[in-house]
C-alpha cells in the first residue's frame, strides 16, 4: 500500500502544478513566439499590421495574445497516464488545423519544452518526490 500512497501523492502534486505548467506554456508562446521545439509559431503579415493600426508589425512573431479566449481556455488533462495540454477555445481547432484559415506555422504548441520540463522536475517534482518517498516508504 505504501508505494500506491506515493503514487497517489505524486499524482495530486502534479495536478496541483497545472497552473505552473500552463503559465510556462503561455510565457513561451507570448514572449518567445515559439513552439515546444523552439520553432516560430508564425509571423504577423502586412495586412495584420494595417488592421491593427500598427500595434502588430509585419514580420513580428505571433504571441497568441490576440486570439480571444485562447489563453484563458488552456487546461491540462491526464489521459491513460499521459498529461495533455490544450485550449477549450473554439479557435483552437483552427489554430491546430491545416485549413486555409490557419496562418500558424506550427501545431506543436502544447506541452513543455525539454528545458521547461527539466526545470519543473528539478525544482518542483524531485524535491517533492524525495521528501514524500522518505516519509511514505519510511526510508
Amino acid at each position: 500500500m505504501k508505494p500506491k500512497g506515493l503514487e497517489v501523492s505524486l499524482y495530486k502534486f502534479i495536478r496541483s502544478l497545472e497552473k505552473d505548467f500552463l503559465d510556462l506554456e503561455k510565457k513561451r508562446l507570448s514572449k518567445e513566439g515559439k513552439d515546444i521545439f523552439g520553432c516560430p509559431i508564425g509571423f504577423y503579415s502586412e495586412l495584420t499590421e494595417i488592421l491593427s493600426g500598427g500595434k502588430k508589425k509585419a514580420g513580428e512573431p505571433f504571441t497568441g495574445l490576440d486570439t480571444g479566449s485562447w489563453f484563458k481556455g488552456f487546461y491540462m488533462q491526464e489521459v491513460s497516464g499521459v498529461l495533455r495540454f490544450s485550449s477549450k477555445d473554439p479557435k483552437n481547432a483552427i489554430i491546430l488545423s491545416d485549413g486555409p484559415d490557419n496562418t500558424w506555422l506550427s501545431d506543436e504548441l502544447f506541452g513543455l519544452t525539454d528545458k521547461e520540463l527539466k526545470e519543473v522536475i528539478t525544482s518542483r517534482l524531485l524535491p517533492f518526490f524525495i521528501q514524500n518517498a522518505r516519509k511514505i516508504l519510511e526510508i
